[in-house]
């Protein structure tokens, strides 16, 4: 039996690729996975497999895997379900290490489809080829040239992400750059007759080019096994999981999606909570996690400082702060003296969160800006900093790309600081000021380690994540000690 390793090595790098289902039809799928892996830059051997064709996308077609001539790493098969447990046999007895089926109307559909994946699971243990799938889209790696994109911009990341909904897998990717986040690799698992959630992240633990894993799940066949593993990840890499199927509507939703029971939502908690694992309850949670785990250093503390334009958002967002378990920062004497001096705050008065109106935030060309950061930065109190602008106002008097440039600039001041800095910018949806957003992201913050997101709840929700997989770490620490 191929192991696990070899079988995921072949699917994210595989050395040469069969596409069973390959077609010059640009309409349909088959031609389209060639087509998109040639676009990303695949770099190894592409053996097309259509009967009716002598040559597919410019390469030489073969009417079955077993007239390949080469040795054939990864099987991508593309073809109506009556035909695919023939060519899952055909692979098997061809070598491959492990082949992915796209098709669906298997599990899903009841307790035929069911036999039939029973059938191909059987046939592939005999020859000891691995299966992903059915029922799901591939993987997605830009080191390996593997995707199921349009995208033609492998940018590599540090996040890996395991999907049981291959849409949902499609949407991490392609939304991926509009997060400014990006990723190791992405996979969709699913019916999971085989390969399962359990193999992939035990997989992606020991891969160097993952340092945070997000997990889409709906159903397990064998939770202990889910729970073990999770137990032996989350101490070395934070695992964020969104369960799909948490009430009885969404349940009965799962058991048609893939042909599984979801089980009991308050079960699935207790199990997250015991195996240290982040969770989440949206997709727009999931991307704010994310985001700020690849961006953060681990800090167990809730200590936050806020500084931002708006009074009303800071109250609102000392209430978030609290629902949170955050804890606004008492700000140290030497702190509270350097604000007073640039008429920020009264003498002697703690400040926490700091509210300034537009004009003040950017005066002396953003220099009092950074001059306020860097003084909580310098904040030993202080474990994160959240500033937040709202764009609209400073938007209707002054020139928004030349202000935020002069804001931001100075920010490598913050670099060697042992403080986490998340940012917010606020904006009505005006294109043009969603324009000057994402410039102020990529040309300065990004590229410094800060997160930017659209709203304080969002700042802060992410600053939650990163304290609760702080304090993982924390516990980590303790236990490792006590074992020696």
């Amino acid at each position: 039996m191929t192991n696990t390793k070899e079988a995921l090595d072949a699917a994210f790098k595989p050395k040469s690729i069969a596409i069973i289902g390959a077609s010059n039809n640009m309409s349909k799928l088959g031609a389209a996975d060639l087509r998109k892996v040639n676009d990303f830059g695949y770099s190894g051997n592409i053996f097309p497999v259509n009967p009716n064709e002598e040559k597919v996308q410019g390469y030489k077609a073969y009417k079955s895997v077993l007239d390949i001539p080469d040795e054939v790493d990864r099987a991508v098969i593309i073809l109506p379900t009556k035909h695919v447990l023939k060519v899952v046999k055909e692979c098997a007895e061809k070598g491959v290490k492990v082949a992915q089926i796209y098709s669906a109307g298997f599990g899903e559909f009841g307790e035929h489809g069911k036999k039939i994946e029973q059938d191909m699971l059987s046939v592939a243990k005999q020859y000891g080829m691995r299966i992903i799938g059915p029922n799901c889209i591939g993987t997605y790696c830009p080191s390996g040239g593997i995707t199921f994109t349009d995208s033609k911009n492998p940018v590599k990341g540090s996040i890996a992400f395991v999907s049981q909904s291959g849409g949902i897998a499609h949407d991490v990717v392609s939304n991926g750059d509009t997060h400014d986040i990006y990723y190791s690799k992405v996979i969709s698992v699913g019916n999971c007759i085989d390969l399962d959630h359990s193999d992939f992240i035990e997989y992606l633990l020991d891969d160097s080019d993952t340092k945070v894993i997000g997990l889409y799940v709906e159903s397990v066949k064998n939770g202990k096994r889910l729970a073990k593993t999770l137990s032996k990840v989350t101490p070395n890499k934070p695992v964020v999981i969104l369960k799909g199927g948490r009430t009885s509507a969404g349940n009965k939703s799962v058991s048609s999606h893939t042909g599984n029971l979801a089980g009991d939502y308050e079960v699935w908690k207790a199990l997250f909570n015991q195996t240290n694992t982040l969770y989440v309850h949206s997709m727009e949670e999931m991307f704010t996690a994310l985001k700020c785990l690849q961006y953060l250093q681990v800090n167990e503390n809730r200590n936050i400082a806020m500084i931002g334009n708006g009074g009303g958002a800071s109250v609102l967002a000392t209430d978030v702060c609290e629902e949170l378990w955050l804890d606004l920062a008492q700000l140290e004497e030497s702190s509270i003296d350097e604000l007073h001096q640039l008429g920020v705050s009264e003498s002697n008065h703690n400040i926490n969160p700091i509210d300034l109106p537009a004009r003040a935030i950017t005066a002396n060309e953003g220099q009092t800006f950074t001059k306020i950061m860097s003084i909580l930065a310098n904040d030993n109190n202080i474990s994160y900093i959240l500033f937040h602008i709202n764009l609209i106002p400073l938007s209707n008097y002054m020139n928004l790309r030349e202000t935020l440039s002069n804001m931001f600039k100075q920010f490598d001041l913050l670099d060697d600081l042992n403080v986490n800095v998340v940012g917010v910018l606020r904006t009505n949806g005006d294109p043009k000021l969603i324009e000057e957003k994402l410039n102020a992201t990529k040309s300065f913050l990004s590229s410094k380690g800060i997160p930017v997101l659209s709203t304080i709840e969002q700042g802060l929700f992410g600053i939650s994540m990163m304290a609760r997989h702080g304090e993982n770490e924390a516990r980590k620490e303790v236990s490792y000690a006590a074992d020696y």
